[in-house]
């Protein structure tokens, strides 16, 4: 076991300053004519204001549309792999849909990470977290900024372990018509087209995708929970239909209308799910009789002015996010359950869930106090959520038929609404030369459980053009969702009307350093305590509970290089070691990894030929408290692309391999799948691109 204490912290801090600072090393000049070799990347998302990575108050990560096209990555999930820290794992509580778990902070449904699409929350109220099977198209995406750590100072609820914002194209960046067709193993297909230029003074945009799979037939489960339920629901005896393949078929469509002329941008963004498997189900047993329908529309509407007064500006942004989930659960597999009363089905459950959320957000930017920058904003949401429910079983019901509930101490969850109010002020103070003091607090008000604050500071020094070091805090909340505060009646999942908010403080250490021309290395040490974690426990009969499960601790450190090697050649290359565990037992969280290894390489060769390939290792897994299987194995995959652009001015072709030695992937289920899931095995896709 590998321990990492605070005289290591200690030592690498001294000895990168002293190195640093090293006079013989490279001069001032030098340096800055060094710098700029690399185009440094503008983020948004660590101060709402538009600032260089390498000196935002921040541990971030920028993932661009090239970088998302060199890598071959069809969805964001997988855009998503080569962040240091962040390891994207499937959630056995809901149906497979994936967990972002970062430096071992997630849950059985992870709330913990705040997805915004265009700087607008895109978590469903219900749970919490990104609407059930959600998987994001890439290719009407600009960019994607990631900050690692508390974001509640500036954005509020959920922005806990981490934070990511989502930027899609603008008409300018689309500049024509393009078009495309990806294609490969388990019936998977990719297509889209977007046209975007200017009309008349008119920033205009339109992008269209569609993507669909049956699923790799090769992901086969050993054992499921039947067993488990085969008294308390009267099942037959040997009823599982396992050894089978998980059932992770799909179909998607994602549109995208994007206007903007003068101050006023307007966009729209509607994303639809249809026909989507479960995996293992609701309870965890192969069945036949799942499906899943889900729908979201997103619109915003913004003002932006930087110059409406003298050293003022204004951003006013109003918001309407809309979703719908329906889904259909079959409990158990055709035939098993009690026939009469229940027929060839069994068992069948249909909750559905309507979600509204409505904002308006002022902010302003004022600049007319010397080396400052002040950021206020204020704000109001609210949330409601509409329910209904229809199943064949349980209390209210003819069993059998399928009956729709309208008792509401019977039903799934009642109708439920919440108003949030903020206000947050910050200041960035550059109250030295090359130090710079960001301070922060936001104040948020909830009608259904009180007032929360949360603080953050960041100083930020450069001592030279190649070196910057940050020293950051901050404090991050997650209130509890509607289904961790108030489900009931429910096979699964209930809640916990006596909940409270949990909380987070962190505290990190950062450095950026460019040591020589071709190469540029980040590097961070991070500590956090968290109170009151929600997570669902076990209370029987494979039933859970909503509950403040455990207070917990964890450090570690993330490492990252970017090298130009040669003019054809570059590599980039992370390492994240993380040790989390529960405050008052001692014990390591379950499944998150305690160690992480990517690498990158990309080769140039001819002319417009390259070659990109990805090595992810992943090890160091723990199972929980009185779970006496083996450890996780580690695992290593490794994905290749190669590609070639414009063929006669207007084609590219790309071939790309996934899990290249067909691995055995697993990712952890809490038993009941004892042999864990198994992940995708080798799949070859290939893709055309036609721009007009």
């Amino acid at each position: 076991m590998i321990k990492i204490g605070l005289p290591f912290f200690v030592l690498l801090y001294f000895c990168s300053i002293s190195f640093a600072l090293e006079p013989s090393d490279i001069d001032q000049k030098t340096a800055a004519e060094l710098l700029l070799f690399y185009d440094w990347e503008e983020i948004t998302l660590a101060t709402g204001t538009s600032t260089p990575i390498r000196t935002a108050p921040a541990v971030a990560s920028v993932i661009t549309a090239a970088d998302i096209e060199r890598r071959g990555a069809t969805t964001l999930d997988e855009a998503l792999e080569a962040v240091p820290g962040l390891h994207i794992v499937p959630s056995g509580l809901d149906r497979l849909s994936t967990i972002y778990s970062i430096r071992g902070i997630h849950t059985r449904l992870n709330p913990q990470v705040l997805l915004l699409v265009n700087g607008i929350p895109y978590n469903s109220p219900y749970n919490g977290t990104r609407w059930p099977l959600f998987r994001m198209p890439v290719a009407m995406i600009s960019r994607i900024e990631v900050v690692r750590g508390p974001g509640s100072a500036v954005h509020g609820a959920d922005a806990f372990a981490g934070t990511i914002n989502v930027i899609t194209k603008d008409g300018q960046e689309v500049d024509g018509t393009k078009t495309g067709l990806r294609y490969g193993s388990f019936q998977t297909y990719d297509a889209w087209a977007q046209h975007g230029g200017n009309y008349n003074g008119w920033d205009v945009v339109l992008g269209l995708e569609t993507q669909a799979s049956d699923g790799d037939h090769g992901r086969i489960i050993d054992q499921d929970g039947y067993d488990l339920y085969q008294t308390s629901l009267s099942l037959v005896p040997n009823g599982s239909l396992a050894p089978a393949p998980l059932d992770t078929r799909y179909k998607i469509y994602d549109a995208h209308l994007g206007l903007r002329k003068d101050n006023w941008t307007l966009r729209l963004w509607g994303w639809l799910l249809q026909d989507g498997a479960m995996g293992p189900g609701l309870l965890q047993t192969l069945t036949q009789g799942n499906d899943q329908d889900n729908r979201t529309l997103l619109t915003d509407l913004v003002y932006h002015n930087d110059n409406i007064m003298p050293d003022l500006g204004l951003n006013v942004r109003l918001f309407y996010l809309y979703g719908y989930a329906d889904q259909v659960f079959q409990l158990v597999p055709d035939g098993t359950a009690p026939s009469p009363p229940f027929g060839p089905s069994g068992y069948l459950g249909n909750p559905i869930a309507r979600d509204y959320l409505s904002g308006l957000e002022i902010t302003t930017f004022y600049t007319g106090w010397d080396q400052h920058r002040w950021r206020i904003s204020t704000g109001v949401k609210y949330l409601d959520e509409d329910t209904e429910q229809y199943k064949n079983f349980g209390p209210g019901v003819v069993p059998g038929v399928m009956t729709r509930i309208t008792d509401p101490d019977l039903i799934y969850i009642e109708d439920h609404s919440r108003t949030i109010w903020d206000l947050s002020l910050q200041d960035e103070w550059s109250f030295a030369r090359n130090w710079e003091l960001t301070a922060g607090v936001r104040y948020d008000s909830y009608s259904d459980f009180g007032d929360t604050v949360n603080p953050r500071a960041a100083l930020v020094w450069e001592p030279r053009s190649d070196l910057v070091t940050k020293l950051l805090y901050g404090r991050a909340f997650r209130p509890p969702s509607f289904a961790e505060k108030y489900a009931k009646s429910n096979p699964v999942q209930l809640g916990n009307n006596d909940i409270e908010p949990e909380t987070i403080d962190t505290y990190e250490l950062a450095f950026d350093y460019q040591p020589v021309k071709a190469m540029k290395v980040t590097a961070n040490l991070f500590y956090y305590e968290i109170d009151g974690l929600i997570e669902y426990l076990p209370i029987g009969g494979g039933v859970f509970q909503a509950e403040n499960a455990r207070d917990q601790e964890g450090r570690g450190f993330e490492l990252e290089m970017d090298w130009q090697i040669t003019d054809a050649v570059r590599l980039w290359a992370n390492y994240a070691y993380q040790r989390a565990k529960d405050s008052d037992t001692g014990q390591l969280v379950p499944d998150a990894p305690g160690m992480q290894f990517y690498a990158e390489a990309f080769w140039t060769f001819q002319p417009e030929w390259s070659l990109d390939a990805q090595f992810n290792w992943v090890g160091n897994r723990h199972r929980a408290a009185g779970d006496t299987r083996p450890e996780i194995a580690d695992y290593t995959k490794v994905d290749l692309t190669l590609r070639r652009k414009n063929i006669a001015g207007h084609w590219d072709l790309a071939l790309a391999v996934r899990n290249l030695f067909d691995a055995d992937i697993r990712e952890p289920s809490d038993g009941q799948i004892p042999n864990d899931y198994p992940m995708e095995g080798r799949s070859i896709f290939g893709e055309v691109r036609y721009t007009f």
